[in-house]
């Protein structure tokens, strides 16, 4: 994998014409083959790093095949996400999330909204109805944090009744981690920083795995959702594609992009840490997923960098006469308040008259 610094940092090389003319479209995302890059192909790393920039400065979505994670893996992931989603509510309960955001969150038990795109779209007042499992990076009980009680890094609670479930997911973000590092040095090309430039942050990255479940909901409140506008806060996520049509887009021009499927691809996007060490030039693109027509699974990798490192913005990405827009502060001072300002589920109002996944409220 080309990963060296002695990459030149002033290449002239320019977004592809594919790139630029689906970004002009607006009609699907552009798709971007990782095969050449992988196999260490000349030019590759290049070529990727201007085709992620010019998707990143104006759309912020993009997908990926030939990633080099196999087909098996992913849809061994998703059937026992299913799984998941089918043993008893009794059960899930017992595992339900607090003060960790680790855990079973259940439909119509949250609000989704967030500060960071309130000018972008209106305040969302309506309960989410999708269901999800949420899981962090997988400690011991004798990590460091989880005997400190550090926020959000605790112990997983994993299903009881699922004994396959835990091995399937641990070699899916296995997987997925592997695969986000190997995408640094594209990212860090695209901000014409050497190949390297990341590593340092990455030493002993954090991730969010987020199984979720879409169910078609009858009688949905207008400006309601499966899963409202947000955008995300990681460096970047990657998720498998689905068949089963919901995510939606947000284009330069405000307007709402159907994401179309594409076998065996991933969609990435940027996050709120890679805006945010970008200065803004990276965006992180709202997106939502609306009432599917059937039964939706989604299996999301949010990547992190080391909970230690600094998000400010990266000096080069300050452009002549402009100003710092964020505060320099540690991933994870970053992150705790990321999550407390999006994710509105410990209100006792909203955790009321929650409601088994599939049960239509009679309110």
């Amino acid at each position: 994998m080309p990963t060296s610094a002695s990459e030149k940092t002033d290449s002239k090389v320019t977004a592809s014409a594919g790139v630029r003319a689906s970004i002009a479209d607006c009609k699907d995302l552009p798709v971007l083959d990782l095969g050449p890059y992988l196999a260490d192909a000349p030019g590759a790393l290049e070529q990727l790093a201007s085709d992620v920039k010019f998707i990143q400065e104006n759309l912020g979505f993009f997908a990926i095949v030939n990633h080099g994670i196999p087909q098996s893996l992913i849809d061994e992931a998703f059937r026992q996400t299913e799984k998941l989603f089918e043993i008893p509510m009794e059960e899930k309960l017992k595992h339900r999330v607090g003060f960790h955001h680790q855990g079973y969150l259940p439909p119509k038990s949250s609000i989704l909204k967030s500060c960071a795109i309130m000018e972008k779209i209106a305040v969302n007042t309506k309960k989410d109805t999708n269901a999800a499992w949420v899981f962090m990076r997988n400690r011991n009980a004798d990590d460091p944090k989880v005997l400190a009680n550090v926020r959000h890094r605790g112990l997983n609670q994993w299903p009881d009744s699922l004994p396959e479930f835990k091995k399937a997911l641990d070699a899916y973000v296995t997987a997925m981690e592997q695969l986000a590092l190997k995408l640094l040095p594209i990212y860090a090309r695209a901000l014409g920083l050497p190949a390297d430039y990341f590593e340092s942050m990455f030493k002993t990255p954090e991730y969010y795995l987020r199984c979720a479940y879409y169910h078609p909901e009858e009688g949905m409140e207008e400006g309601q959702y499966a899963l409202a506008p947000h955008s995300d806060g990681s460096f970047l996520t990657l998720l498998p594609m689905t068949p089963v049509p919901g995510l939606e887009v947000m284009t330069p021009s405000k307007e709402w992009l159907k994401v179309s499927y594409v076998k065996g691809a991933l969609i990435v996007n940027t996050g709120q840490v890679l805006n945010r060490l970008s200065n803004d030039r990276f965006i992180a693109t709202p997106h939502r997923v609306v009432n599917p027509p059937m039964k939706r699974y989604g299996v999301v990798f949010f990547f992190y960098p080391d909970d230690d490192a600094n998000v400010g913005p990266i000096p080069s990405c300050i452009g002549p006469g402009e100003k710092a827009k964020y505060d320099s502060r540690s991933f994870y001072d970053f992150f705790v308040p990321y999550l407390d300002d999006l994710y509105h589920y410990n209100d006792p109002n909203f955790m009321k008259d929650v409601e088994p996944e599939g049960v239509t409220s009679k309110a």
